[in-house]
């Protein structure tokens, strides 16, 4: 054979290397349609369990461990000893075996006098230590120094060992021998003693694929792909064949498919060829639509089709969930449905059917029309994602939530979470809103922002000051409710994509939202009710400060009024300035200053109605209308909970609250209600100074000079102009 073509083995390197974002001092800031839904490769390390289809050769060594000592030791056990357990914590294992305590049975199992096993895990973890030292990019010679061994002695020390494990030293002496490239003494030890082990062995598999790996080097090539086939590494002897190396993954996957039509690494080639075609969303600014290669993707669609049609491959749900799943990335969800509805009746692993009910989930969400029928079905779709959620929780998964970083970024770490997100927030609630649907929108988004929250215990901190004045923060666990009214804690309730819905939907559906709250209707309310975050003080709150925004100071009164005052240190914001103060004067009490501010502006209402003295009306006006501009303008934490930039959730801050309907009716009303109490008052002194207060210079100058405050101005304003 010739030469090594290198455009396949590219393809192929890309079509399995794991993405890796490139991150520097900030974290990205994904979309919820940036989730990746394609899944035919189970994460297996994200979700807790021990092995993936990403390292079988490990799970069929761990098993070979089992059978050579006993089965009732669990393979995760194994794992943990064989490979995650680094050489300095399994030399100390080693040295004080005798005295081990602990609850790991393949480590009980050592320790009873196994001592040929247990040099020989020593000595293969040495030897890893040793490779990755000297295999390392920054490898120098001097990093020889307090290494255990050199390479050259362990492939002494292996090679001179005769003992029951004389297969595994073998391993040791190739890999050492492959990193010191001395390719022919691998080649020469496969042929006269590796190459007699049973080939049912996984031991000789792990050494062939060395041993295909050398005659490569030495440009044997059709050895190496004659020893990467009987490996089953099919990627690698496609990357070292000659004939005309395709020029896509899609063509190497046929060529694959010829070879072995249920290849191991279809799922990792495929996962990772589809996923390059999703949005991921990293910046929130930015559109998710990606570039789509259209003639790859129809490519991989025929060839899809035509491997589940041939009955050749075992799972052809795979294939045809895949064809589905690129037909509706190219903008053909109708299509894309018939072909999952093959995937559906098709045979396909448990796990590929979870798969494939997501998709369906998510495609039924952009094609149904949203009538009573779809909300019958949604209920029942979302019993069951949600029931996956609460199932598969890991300490993983809790970590990070309890963190809330991953979580209000929409950085992906939980499919199940991940997908009720994906398909809820950009797909179902905006249809619902299009459909007059509010309520029903609110109540999915505040389920999708929150069920995975109300499922974990959150860490908190609190303060410990001992007897002697040393201070020292303590973590601790505590339930959402309890975390999220931390007064040591800004809520995150006031950025998510929730709250950015019921923010802007308008005060009546917020209202008729809240009272379906205390009064649901069906079971579907109740259901999303329960799995939202719905502290009614949370929810008063939120649509108090709508009152405010629209005016609606008595609504306010009565909404604001449900609240309590330790509800404060609940708030993203507080206010600092007195809103009935023309100047920016500090607010003497800060405590319920909503509420108090709504009732004020409630008795000022009573006061210009009922009043008949028209200076204690104009008053009122001026304090009224003054204390409505103020609401928009330096006190805005009234009607807002945040403004310009300082506030980043999961959503940048959109409003442009200058130009709000609601603040340019306020300001817009106050302005009249101030020109109207001035040509109200009576009592001209009164009328003066309260020109004067709001800089009116010119207008007491001209039109109260006889005044106290007019003859002051007029003797002491060089320039007279109304501010």
């Amino acid at each position: 054979m010739k030469s090594l073509k290198y455009t396949l083995a590219i393809s192929l390197l890309a079509a399995l290397w794991p993405a890796v974002p490139a991150l520097g001092c900030w974290g990205p800031w994904y979309l919820p349609k940036g989730y990746y839904m394609y899944r035919v490769v189970d994460n297996a390390e994200e979700d807790g369990a021990v092995f993936s289809q990403f390292n079988l050769n490990a799970e069929s060594n761990c098993r070979e461990w089992q059978h050579r000592t006993s089965q009732s030791i669990p393979l995760t056990d194994i794992y943990q000893a064989v490979y995650k357990m680094s050489l300095e914590e399994f030399e100390a294992f080693h040295n004080e075996s005798w005295g081990y305590g602990g609850n790991n049975a393949f480590l009980k199992w050592l320790s009873h006098g196994r001592w040929d096993e247990m040099n020989f895990l020593l000595f293969a973890k040495i030897t890893e230590d040793v490779r990755g030292r000297q295999n390392s990019r920054w490898y120098y010679p001097s990093m020889r120094t307090g290494a255990k061994m050199s390479l050259e002695e362990i492939v002494d020390q292996a090679l001179n060992y005769r003992g029951p494990l004389r297969d595994r030293y073998l391993l040791q002496a190739v890999r050492a021998m492959f990193s010191l490239r001395r390719y022919t003494d691998c080649i020469a030890l496969w042929d006269k003693e590796a190459s007699l082990l049973p080939k049912e062995c996984i031991i000789r598999q792990l050494i062939l694929l060395y041993i295909a790996g050398a005659e490569y080097r030495m440009k044997n090539y059709d050895k190496a792909v004659s020893y990467f086939y009987e490996a089953g590494d099919f990627v690698s002897m496609i990357a070292c064949s000659d004939v005309n190396p395709p020029a896509s993954t899609v063509e190497a996957i046929e060529r694959i498919y010829q070879q072995e039509p249920n290849c191991s690494h279809f799922p990792e080639m495929l996962q990772r060829l589809v996923h390059t075609a999703e949005p991921d969303g990293e910046f929130y600014w930015e559109e998710l639509d990606k570039d789509l290669v259209k003639d790859e993707h129809r490519q991989l669609i025929r060839l899809a089709v035509r491997i589940a049609q041939e009955g050749k491959a075992h799972n052809t749900a795979m294939w045809y969930y895949t064809a589905a799943f690129i037909e509706d990335l190219d903008g053909h969800p109708v299509e894309a449905s018939k072909l999952l509805a093959k995937a559906e009746q098709s045979h396909g692993t448990e796990f590929i059917k979870e798969s494939v009910k997501v998709m369906r989930i998510y495609l039924d969400a952009k094609l149904m029309p949203y009538n009573q029928g779809y909300e019958n079905l949604l209920f029942k779709q979302l019993q069951w994602l949600d029931q996956k959620i609460a199932d598969n929780i890991t300490p993983k998964v809790r970590e990070r939530t309890s963190e809330y970083y991953d979580l209000a970024c929409n950085i992906s770490y939980y499919y199940w979470n991940d997908m009720m997100r994906r398909i809820i927030l950009p797909e179902v609630c905006p249809r619902m809103i299009v459909s007059s649907k509010t309520i029903r929108a609110l109540q999915l988004a505040n389920m999708a922002d929150n069920r995975l929250l109300g499922l974990v215990d959150c860490k908190t901190y609190h303060k410990k000051t001992h007897v002697k004045g040393r201070v020292e923060w303590v973590e601790t666990t505590s339930s959402m409710s309890e975390f999220r009214r931390d007064k040591n804690r800004r809520s995150p309730d006031y950025s998510n994509y929730f709250f950015e819905m019921i923010d802007s939907v308008g005060i009546d559906k917020v209202i008729a939202y809240r009272n379906r709250i205390e009064r649901p209707v069906d079971t579907f309310d109740r259901f999303l009710n329960g799995r939202g975050y719905v502290d009614m003080e949370y929810i008063n709150d939120i649509v108090g400060t709508q009152c405010l925004r629209t005016m609606r100071y008595g609504d306010a009164v009565t909404y604001l009024g449900h609240i309590g005052r330790s509800f404060e240190g609940h708030l993203n914001t507080e206010i600092y300035w007195d809103p009935f103060s023309y100047e920016r004067r500090d607010i003497k009490d800060k405590s319920d200053f909503k509420y108090r501010f709504a009732r004020e502006m409630c008795m000022l209402e009573q006061e210009m109605n009922k009043t008949t003295d028209p200076d204690r009306k104009a008053e009122a006006m001026i304090r009224y209308a003054t204390g409505m501009r103020n609401s928009f303008d330096r006190c805005w934490p009234l009607t807002q909970y945040y403004r310009g930039t300082s506030y980043f959730g999961q959503v940048q801050e959109k409003r442009d609250w200058e130009n709000e309907p609601e603040a340019i009716r306020a300001k817009k009303r106050s302005t009249e209600l101030f020109k109207t109490a001035c040509a109200l008052f009576t009592n001209r002194e009164l009328a003066a100074e309260t020109l004067y207060e709001f800089n009116q210079y010119r207008t007491v100058a001209e039109k109260y000079p006889e005044t106290e405050i007019g003859q002051y101005v007029c003797g002491h304003c060089d320039n007279l102009y109304d501010y």
